[in-house]
């Protein structure tokens, strides 16, 4: 069943559906895959998929890579992005009930040097003023709280479990089929 979310503000013309189901219009629907793999959504140069099966944030990330050998949790490189993913995952804002997403940074390598599982550069950032704070264990990125209306970003511990959303860049391609995991 797809989900339809309002992002007329986010989603460029040229990415919203040729074919839409009645009653559907350009203004409503988030439902076009574009060059992107069955159950897959593009915006701008990459395909989204949300997972919504709670995971540790290691055990997301393992889930993004057996989509192919590109696939990741998403990195996030401007606010647009940011706002499209948020709304993507449905805007979760109670983490305390596990209503909060992973996406690919981490620090794991030096403290406060966060980087992205994809290898692209850590370019943008949407912390919350008080975040990261450096706790003890808490290295891997997830959604926080909304400030002047853009989602904010927290470090986790890696024994929380959140819904997560991967990532591809149409330029790299999939190898393997992108509709499902690849059992092992």
């Amino acid at each position: 069943m797809s989900q339809y979310y309002s992002l007329p503000h986010l989603i460029p013309e040229w990415l919203l559906p040729h074919e839409q189901s009645p009653g559907i219009s350009s203004e409503t629907c988030l439902c076009t895959r574009g060059f992107c793999g069955k159950g897959w959504v593009q915006y701008m140069n990459a395909c989204y998929k949300v997972e919504k099966k709670p995971k540790n944030w290691n055990e997301a990330e393992m889930a993004c890579q057996r989509y192919g050998t590109h696939a990741h949790l998403a990195s996030i490189h401007s606010t647009e992005e940011n706002d499209f993913i948020f709304h993507l995952m449905g805007k979760p804002l109670d983490r305390l009930n596990g209503e909060a997403y992973w996406i690919g940074g981490h620090d794991t390598f030096k403290e406060g040097t966060f980087v992205w599982t994809d290898g692209s550069r850590f370019d943008f950032q949407s912390f919350f003023p008080t975040e990261p704070n450096g706790l003890p264990g808490e290295h891997y990125l997830g959604s926080w709280y909304l400030q002047n209306g853009h989602i904010t970003w927290n470090d986790y511990p890696i024994q929380m479990k959140f819904p997560s959303v991967c990532k591809y860049y149409l330029a790299n391609g999939m190898y393997r089929d992108s509709t499902g995991p690849k059992q092992r």
